[in-house]
């Protein structure tokens, strides 16, 4: 059945959408180079002894500083992650009808293993102190495989999983889930080095530009129905944009189109936004804010008429590297 689903997929409007945008990116910056380059420090031998221990916390860059050893890839930054603090407001209907307002209070563990290049894989896990405050849009956990390059134009793509997965699905809902999932791939796209240098407040001012493309094979509506195949999923098109101001401050946006409008969940933004301080570092605590679902421009249609600003995350975020 699944072959029959691959051989129909020419029939659909949606692959020709799909690859169009696909050939857009390819074609926009033709500096694009093929070569991979293997991001990683040289091997160091007889740390221990080589090098002089730092003592003081403030200069701590990873765990092999910490313990002053150079084993079980300390200071290789392959395993980084962080832990943090959540919370927001959060709409819940009573059996009533009658809307009420709950606050979510939950730690996040999150954890990127890179094992190639800049190819890896990231999960983040809640453990949630008020299980009131549950929505559509929250979940238990998530995942990725992906590459994501932090450098101006290269390429990102994989699959990714924000659906709302819970510790109590069974492996048919995580197989339901799983399809849910978007593979998606997207471009780094910058200004040049000489105007940066002319809008820079200090060396963490950036601006990055990502469009990016998405698909899914299946999808719910609000009625929590299943819909789609590999042959007839749900595609995305937006364009995101982050801008580091100074000293690792931030403000982010993305717009976001539905080719095929009926498939469009009622949880799905038009636009998303964030802001916050954010210093990936090790060690180093970071303060954000970001608001990614239920956004609608003024004058659209929206199931959700009292989401607002206070139903976004604020996060309170220690970056540790291993």
């Amino acid at each position: 059945m699944l072959l029959n689903y691959f051989l129909s997929f020419e029939r659909y409007s949606l692959r020709s959408v799909f690859f169009t945008i696909l050939f857009f990116i390819l074609l926009s910056r033709p500096r694009v180079s093929a070569q991979i380059v293997i991001e990683e420090e040289p091997k160091r031998l007889y740390y221990e002894f080589a090098i002089k221990r730092i003592t003081d916390p403030k200069q701590w860059k990873n765990f092999r500083d910490v313990f002053h050893k150079d084993k079980l890839l300390m200071g290789k930054n392959r395993i980084l992650g962080g832990i943090s603090y959540n919370t927001g407001r959060v709409l819940v209907t009573g059996s009533d009808g009658k809307t009420k307002e709950e606050w979510r209070q939950a730690i996040a563990f999150n954890t990127r293993i890179r094992f190639y290049e800049q190819f890896s894989f990231n999960t983040t896990f809640y453990v949630d102190f008020n299980k009131r405050a549950h929505a559509r849009w929250i979940s238990d956990f998530s995942y990725t495989l992906a590459r994501y390059h932090y450098k101006l134009y290269k390429f990102n793509y994989g699959y990714e999983n924000y659906m709302d997965n819970k510790y109590t699905d069974n492996r048919h809902q995580i197989w339901e889930k799983f399809l849910e999932g978007y593979y998606f791939i997207s471009y780094n796209y910058g200004f040049s080095e000489t105007f940066r240098n002319k809008v820079a407040f200090d060396n963490t001012t950036n601006l990055k530009i990502v469009p990016f493309a998405r698909y899914a094979f299946r999808y719910r509506d609000e009625l929590e129905r299943e819909h789609g195949s590999p042959a007839n999923g749900k595609a995305t098109l937006g364009l995101a944009l982050r801008y580091t101001i100074i000293k690792n401050i931030y403000v982010e946006g993305a717009a976001y189109y539905y080719p095929e409008e009926h498939k469009r969940q009622a949880w799905d933004p038009d636009y998303s936004y964030g802001f916050g301080y954010f210093d990936w570092r090790s060690f180093r605590l970071s303060l954000t804010y970001g608001n990614w679902a239920i956004n609608r421009w003024p004058g659209s249609k929206t199931y959700y008429p009292s989401y607002g600003f206070l139903d976004g995350q604020f996060r309170i975020v220690a970056n540790w590297i291993w």
